[in-house]
């Protein structure tokens, strides 16, 4: 007999040339009717090469078979290699594995506990108790090769679905008990035996309701007896704990650990108590004292499944008696009620993330577990006969006890046979753990066929039946849905639960807007890891999915998780700020939002999560404070402790609680940039003065007070500058400070503790003591730096100079750029009467009333011309705006300039404050109405570029992004939205230095 490639061409071979060489090889091994057999059933399913090419695989391991046994083979595998691409490749390394399969005795009845455990334990008894790979080794043998029995159960010969997930439970139970007897010689050689005895395994779940799948985790919980130490041995002996922690990890990597033979399981132990969080194994005290202090409803129904498969059986019925009220209240628990609605919401929302999946998708399997566990728990209690840990057992309990129909009954558990059968298909073809369904055609093609089904399009009707079914049943249970209790969050859903692998959340999580989903996955497994969290594996996951939401919302979603997960890891106590922030969705969305939008102020609140309660008393709500109010606020702080160095101590934290009150309400919008700027000046005012107090108190105490001719104390003067002098202070900005002080310097002090000092001599050590308490680094960090290069001759002169020598150096030396600076002079500390003095003696003849020179406009464009090509540094990259073309120092400089030529006229030109200075300059007609308005918007919009730069960083940040996720951020925190936030906003600021640029120009270098 010949196949040639034009019949098996049009026979639908894919590669009928492959298919015929490989026909013709098994003809010769096998003889040519086994071959035609082969041809005959390959090509009834839908992927008759494949199969082909799997039977040329083994047929070394055919030949030789006897006819019997070779037909019986002929007769179950075509339709096993179509279900699944695993088998060939199994027995190609294992062709013993054939002869077994087909002379075994128990394929068509189900094989017991007891004997599933007695192979297993004759498997692995002989195993040497070093001998760790050789266990593996057996234990993968032995699982395999009865993964090919019930494959063939399944496939072949259809057998019932509660038969296959008894024989997978009792398979994956014998595993487990031949590695813990392995595991327990082993250790005991080692360590002796523990004391007390007592150590078991949990089954959870499907293992523990006796229906795993073909690629199901197990959930497993170890528990000991109690504390103790072990007898000793070889290695000495441990405690107890240590002991049975290592058995647990001895165990578990015996199962999981991928070899050359495969694995075992993966091992689940999130269900145990506090999940990750927890410790691997614990005693029975232990767990009695968690469930009875923090068991929440998800635990209890994950414990209605709960029963021992491995080691101490009288110890797990102890466990699971003493906690039998915990899982059966008595009388209806309205709060059970409100955990199950929550949990069903939760399986809901993840149901419309998971529509092609036949587990947790709209009316899939978990939803009919969830219907069978949620009337088993609110009616348990008074009847003891729900109490049954497998689904369907536990639906026909229900049924005879009056809680559903029998044709609900009836419906659901045909859906349930058939969802499971699928799930179990869909899991054989690779072994991997998945309830997808198939998106390519031919992948749907092969499961519909292999399920019995001509095509895909009739598998789906059954499909779609049974979902509606079940879903139905689902929504009306618990007499409401999840519609309107949630945020509609699919992708957080998704990104939420544990039974997805790590890829699938990731891009849910970068489909959601995290940048870094693999990141953000890390930090939701942290998250998992606080105890009592909502988001530890296996909890309900709705009030997960809410603080996720609001997270995701924000304009940095990946920086405000991180900081979320920051600010719980600090925490002794999270649960409580945890219930808090559940409770309470405006404070929690005003924390995610600062979270997302400042790194700034985000570490300002790590530093005191204490402020949490601030934030949700609304504390930190109030936008405005006067500046007698900060003071007095920042004094009454201060009167609290007993001497400088705590009153000093207290100042940062004071002014970092500030800092944050500002922060909030300027990101939130009911801050402006004038109003921001003014508040945070003010703080610095107060801390000056305090600091300015602090220090002369001290040099008092050493060297007593500076007095005139006549007695009176001499003063000094703490001149602010710059933006502080303006009251248009930044989150970042340094102190621009000018000290002067009063009367002569070489007149001595009335003298204290340590003598007396010239004049000169003690203003200088008051100055240094306070610039030392500004700048100094203490535990709640530092308070200001301070810039004193603005004093006379900058760096190379005095730090505190008497007002005579200033006016000396204004008068004669002083350069145009320290006469325009000195526009924003005014008292920020220290003696204010003696600041007004010389405002009239020395400062506003200096800058106002002596006549300019004729250059000074070109001057000043000079300076300002060296500031952008030396300072700016702008490129393609990146943009300056404050000293950039058309940034902010164009609006000051044109201001300044304006000022100088008419504040000998117009005195309201004369303010320190720039918005000011430009309402003068207008209404005296310095400058034309739409210039001026050009200024002030550009000068609005560019501080509060400059503002969010500095709130976005922990550090003081000149340079703007021009592309990027970086510019898109940036855009998205100034209120821009829309499909490309970044180059809108890059837009806007361009236009914006544009016209700054444009009316700098026509002031500054116009012909004069």
């Amino acid at each position: 007999m010949t196949w040639t490639e034009e019949t098996l061409g049009a026979e639908g071979f894919e590669n009928p040339k492959r298919a015929a060489k490989e026909l013709t090889a098994l003809a010769s091994v096998l003889g040519a009717p086994a071959a035609w057999r082969i041809h005959e059933a390959a090509k009834q399913t839908s992927e008759p090469s494949e199969i082909i090419a799997a039977f040329d695989r083994i047929r070394e391991g055919l030949q030789g078979l006897p006819e019997p046994t070779l037909t019986r083979l002929l007769d179950w595998l075509p339709a096993v290699f179509h279900a699944s691409t695993i088998v060939p490749r199994l027995l190609a390394t294992r062709p013993g594995l054939l002869r077994g399969l087909a002379g075994s005795r128990t394929l068509t009845r189900e094989k017991s506990k007891e004997q599933y455990r007695c192979e297993a334990l004759a498997t692995t008894r002989r195993t040497a108790p070093t001998d760790t790979e050789g266990l593996q080794r057996r234990l993968r043998r032995y699982k395999y090769r009865e993964f090919l029995r019930l494959m063939v159960r399944d496939v072949v010969l259809r057998a019932p679905m509660a038969e296959l997930g008894r024989e997978h439970a009792a398979l994956a139970e014998a595993l487990i008990a031949a590695a813990l007897a392995w595991a327990e010689r082993s250790l005991g050689a080692k360590y002796g035996t523990p004391d007390p005895p007592g150590f078991c395994i949990l089954g959870m779940g499907k293992l523990g309701g006796e229906d795993l799948n073909f690629s199901s985790d197990v959930d497993l919980i170890y528990l000991y007896r109690g504390d103790g130490h072990t007898t000793g041995g070889t290695g000495g002996s441990l405690p107890n704990v240590q002991y049975f922690t290592r058995l647990g990890e001895v165990v578990t990597q015996a199962l999981t650990k991928v070899t050359a033979e495969g694995f075992c399981y993966r091992v689940d132990l999130n269900l145990r108590p506090q999940g990750r969080a927890g410790a691997m194994v614990l005693s029975l005290a232990a767990s009695l004292s968690y469930y009875e202090s923090f068991g929440r409803m998800w635990e209890r129904a994950a414990l209605l499944k709960a029963r021992v498969v491995g080691g101490d059986a009288r110890l797990a019925e102890e466990l699971l008696s003493e906690l039998g009220p915990f899982i059966w209240r008595r009388s209806l628990d309205l709060s059970a009620v409100d955990g199950l609605r929550d949990m069903k919401a939760q399986i809901d929302l993840r149901g419309k993330a998971s529509a092609e999946d036949v587990k947790l998708g709209p009316g899939g399997i978990r939803e009919v577990e969830f219907f069978v566990n949620a009337l088993q728990l609110l009616q348990g209690g008074k009847d003891a006969t729900l109490r049954e840990p497998r689904t369907m057992r536990a639906l026909r309990k229900l049924e005879r006890a009056g809680f559903v129909s029998g044709p609900d009954a009836d419906a659901l558990e045909e859906a349930y046979v058939f969802l499971r059968r699928v799930e179990n298909r869909l899991q054989m073809l690779e072994e991997r753990q998945t309830q997808a369904l198939p998106t390519g055609e031919r992948e749907r093609r092969r499961l519909a066929t292999s399920l019995g089904c001509p095509d895909w399009d009739t598998f789906r009707v059954q499909l779609e039946r049974h979902r509606n079914y079940v879903q139905g049943a689902f929504h009306t249970l618990l007499g409401q849905t999840a519609r309107g209790e949630v945020p509609d969050e699919p992708l957080l859903a998704l990104a939420l639960d544990p039974d997805l692998p790590p890829d699938e959340r990731q891009a849910a999580l970068n489909q959601r807007g995290f940048e870094n989903p693999e990141r953000a996955l890390a930090e939701l497994e942290r998250l998992a890891r606080v105890p009592h969290s909502p988001f530890v594996d296996g909890g309900s996951g709705l009030a997960a999915v809410h603080l996720l939401s609001e997270l995701a919302q924000t304009p940095d979603p990946d920086q405000a998780l991180l900081h979320f997960s920051d600010f719980l890891a600090r925490l002794h106590q999270p649960e409580g700020y945890l219930r808090l922030l559940t409770n309470m969705p405006r404070a929690s969305r005003r924390l995610f939002n600062l979270f997302g939008q400042s790194d700034y102020l985000s570490r300002i609140f790590l530093r005191h999560p204490e402020l949490l309660d601030a934030l949700v008393q609304a504390q930190l709500d109030e936008a405005m404070k006067t500046p007698e109010r900060i003071r007095q606020e920042l004094g009454a702080r201060l009167a609290r402790h007993p001497d400088a160095e705590t009153k000093h101590a207290a100042m940062p934290r004071f002014k970092n609680e500030e800092v944050l009150r500002i922060g909030l309400n300027d990101i939130s919008g009911d801050l402006t940039v004038p109003e921001a700027a003014r508040q945070l000046t003010a703080v610095a005012d107060g801390i000056l003065d305090e600091c300015l107090f602090l220090a002369m108190e001290e040099q008092r105490e050493r060297y007593g007070v500076p007095l005139d001719a006549h007695g009176q104390r001499e003063g000094l003067v703490v001149i602010g500058m710059g933006k502080l002098g303006g009251y248009e202070l930044g989150y970042h900005s340094d102190l621009d400070l000018i000290f002067v002080y009063s009367g002569v310097g070489q007149a001595e002090t009335s003298g204290g503790a340590r003598g007396t000092l010239t004049h000169r001599e003690y203003f200088a050590k008051v100055v240094q003591r306070l610039m030392t308490l500004l700048q100094v680094q203490l535990r709640e960090g530092h308070l200001y730096k301070i810039d004193a290069r603005l004093r006379p001759s900058g760096n190379q002169g005095a730090l505190v100079v008497s007002q005579d020598a200033f006016r000396e150096h204004h008068q004669k030396r002083a350069q145009l750029w320290e006469r325009q600076a000195l526009i924003k002079a005014r008292p920020a500390a220290g003696d204010a009467t003696r600041f007004q003095a010389l405002r009239e003696e020395v400062l506003a003849p200096l800058v106002y009333e002596r006549p300019l020179p004729p250059d000074t406009a070109a001057e000043i464009d000079r300076l300002r011309t060296r500031m952008e090509r030396e300072l700016a540094q702008e490129n393609a990259q990146q943009l300056n705006p404050k000293l950039g073309q058309g940034g902010l120092v164009d609006v000051e400089f044109t201001v300044q300039y304006l000022q100088l030529v008419h504040g000998r006229e117009h005195p309201r030109v004369r303010s320190t404050n720039t918005l000011e200075a430009l309402e003068g300059l207008q209404a005296e007609g310095g400058l034309p109405p739409e210039d001026a308005e050009t200024l002030r918007q550009g000068y609005l919009f560019l501080r509060r570029v400059e503002n969010r730069l500095r709130l976005i960083h922990d550090s003081s940040l000149a340079h703007m992004p021009t592309s990027g996720r970086a510019l898109a951020q940036l855009a998205r925190r100034l209120g821009v939205l829309g499909p490309h936030p970044g180059e809108t906003f890059l837009a806007q600021y361009r236009a914006c230095a544009a016209r700054v640029r444009d009316v700098y120009a026509r002031v500054m270098r116009a012909p004069r």
